[in-house]
């Protein structure tokens, strides 16, 4: 990511610490820098002294929120931020944080949301807000399902690389839960790519006759998988016309709204798929 010259300085109050607020600017450079920064860089950024800037470095490197690659001379952030972000990470509530998330989405399509998260190969559904219609998808809430026969586990799996998917599988007989099941592991990761590519994964009819489902990855501050969110509907009001037009673009940006609350910053907001 290219940080323009001053862009990241904060208005500094008269109530502000000078060299605290410094400091931050000098994290928040390194944090959304996709490689490690020289002095010279850091300097020119910030419009800040050589001087002042040597101070902070050394400062931040001493606690282990900066560190020094002697080899390059660069600087990078330090193990401290990271288990600051997972500390933070840990004390948020995965059913609290996307309640509202769910809520919204669950509101601009009147269709059930749901969020789950993936064990072993399967999706355990955490929580759902039901439709108002009165023709209804039955709750899953505290199922747990096979991950390669649901749009919420498929949309996990796309975020592992395929030798863990078939890891994950190896030895395991897939179930027919209907007759358009994934009965394979090569079905399985061919309908993943297709995922990764559009960015979203769909359950048509694969886990319950007449119901389809479209789901999301929800990501942590490391890119990692946390949770999947998804939309599920009789087929007769999910046709695919309207979940290409309609559900899917927005399931993605609430996805990327419930990803950002959990640190996740790596999203290209110029395409449509994450």
């Amino acid at each position: 990511m290219r940080v323009e010259k001053g862009k990241i300085k904060r208005e500094k109050s008269e109530y502000a610490v000078q060299a605290v607020s410094n400091a931050i600017d000098i994290l928040e450079l390194l944090g959304n820098c996709e490689h490690e920064l020289s002095m010279s860089e850091i300097v020119s950024t910030l419009e800040l002294t050589k001087s002042n800037v040597n101070k902070l470095l050394a400062n931040l490197e001493r606690f282990g929120y900066v560190e020094h690659n002697k080899y390059t001379g660069n600087f990078r952030l330090g193990v401290k931020t990271f288990q600051i972000s997972q500390a933070y990470i840990n004390k948020l509530n995965l059913i609290d944080i996307s309640n509202q998330v769910l809520n919204n989405l669950k509101t601009k399509l009147n269709e059930s949301t749901y969020i789950g998260v993936l064990r072993h190969g399967n999706v355990v559904y955490l929580n759902v807000l039901e439709t108002d219609e009165p023709v209804r998808v039955m709750p899953r809430i505290g199922n747990v399902g096979p991950a390669y026969a649901t749009a919420i586990g498929k949309a996990q799996l796309s975020v592992f690389q395929d030798k863990e998917i078939i890891s994950l599988y190896e030895n395991k007989v897939f179930r027919k839960l209907t007759d358009k099941t994934i009965s394979n592991i090569n079905e399985l990761l061919k309908d993943i790519e297709i995922v990764r590519q559009r960015g979203y994964a769909l359950d048509l009819e694969e886990y319950e006759e007449d119901v389809h489902c479209v789901a999301a990855p929800v990501l942590d501050f490391m890119g990692k998988v946390i949770a999947g969110i998804s939309v599920s509907g009789p087929k007769v009001r999910m046709s695919m016309e309207r979940i290409e037009k309609e559900i899917a673009p927005l399931l993605i940006e609430s996805a990327h709204i419930l990803s950002s609350k959990f640190g996740y910053t790596g999203y290209d907001e110029n395409k449509e798929n994450y």
